[in-house]
Order: C-alpha cells, then sequence, then structure tokens
C-alpha cells in the first residue's frame, strides 16, 4: 500500500511539474529540436546548393539552380510552382509533379498535376511557403526545410504527424503581377 502512495505521489509531483511548463516553452522547445534536425539534414544534402536561413523563422532554403535575372515576387503576385513535399525520412505526402506521383503510388487521377498557383502573401498554403517563396526568383529550384511551426505545427494533418519539419523541393515556374 505505501508502494502504491509514493507511485501516486510521484504521478501527481510530477504532473504538477508538466503542467507548469507553458505552452509556449514547449513551442519553443520544438522549434529549436526543429533547428537542430534542419541542420542534421543540410549537414547530409550533397546537391551543390547555396544555403539561405530566413531571419528568424528558422526557414532553410538551399537553392539548387539561381536565376538572377529573374522576377522575386511580392506580396499580392501569382507564383506558379511545381513541388514535392516529403518528412524528414524521406517519406513523399503530396506533389504537383505527375510523374513523382506515379512513382510514389500517390497519383489521383482526378487532380491536376501542373505547377500550383500560390498568391504570394494571401493564399490558404502554409506559412512555411510564404516564407520560401518571397525568396525564390521565377527560374530557381530549392529544397526547403519549414520548421513546424511554420508548417501544420501541433496538428495531424493526413499522413504528416504533428510537429513534423517538412521539407520541399520547389521549382518556381513564373511569377506574375496582381491580376
Amino acid at each position: 500500500m505505501k508502494k502504491l502512495s509514493l507511485n501516486f505521489l510521484v504521478l501527481l509531483g510530477l504532473g504538477a511539474f508538466v503542467s507548469c511548463v507553458s505552452e509556449e516553452e514547449n513551442l519553443e522547445a520544438i522549434f529549436e529540436q526543429d533547428r537542430q534536425k534542419i541542420e542534421t539534414f543540410v549537414q547530409s544534402f550533397d546537391i551543390e546548393h547555396r544555403k539561405e536561413t530566413v531571419g528568424e523563422s528558422g526557414v532553410v532554403l538551399l537553392i539548387t539552380e539561381t536565376n538572377e535575372s529573374g522576377r522575386l515576387p511580392v506580396n499580392g503576385d501569382t507564383v506558379r510552382v511545381d513541388y514535392t513535399g516529403y518528412l524528414l525520412d524521406g517519406t513523399i505526402f503530396d506533389t504537383s509533379v505527375k510523374s513523382i506521383a506515379e512513382e510514389e503510388g500517390l497519383f489521383n487521377p482526378n487532380r491536376p498535376y501542373e505547377p500550383f498557383s500560390v498568391r504570394l502573401g494571401m493564399s490558404a498554403v502554409i506559412v512555411g511557403w510564404h516564407i520560401a517563396l518571397s525568396r525564390l526568383r521565377e527560374g530557381e529550384k530549392a529544397t526547403v526545410l519549414i520548421p513546424s511551426f511554420y508548417g501544420y505545427g501541433t496538428t495531424d494533418n493526413g499522413p504528416i504527424p504533428r510537429n513534423s519539419v517538412l521539407v520541399f523541393d520547389l521549382d518556381v515556374v513564373s511569377v506574375t503581377g496582381p491580376e
């Protein structure tokens, strides 16, 4: 009986300690873990690239093809982009490229496979996309790593578990002004 009471007190104390950690502190801890995971990925990335970290966001662009003469989008511009999204373990969860969808068993005959249009700063895509696309010129390609906070955060989203760093291969096909 004493052992049961002691175990109960330990669990009660642990519960009180955990409840003292604020949600903000939890998010900061997750963000720091994401940054470490991203750095590990970057260190193993073996394609020639230029690395750019976007401010304090933690979003990292590994730019594999540059186009200095390409148009850099501003808020309100429409960016058409081919993409493949995957988790750090390589699991692909979505793509706009038909051949990749077919290879990965993700092909859906009821959806179009074409560059995806994003109205920068306005479209309902994850914030990490807006951050990344604002730094990529028309004609550029990059592998983009997005901390979970700027992806789906603490929410599961289909095949994407909560608190997942997201990786996207992005190919900016075109940038056009507001219509």
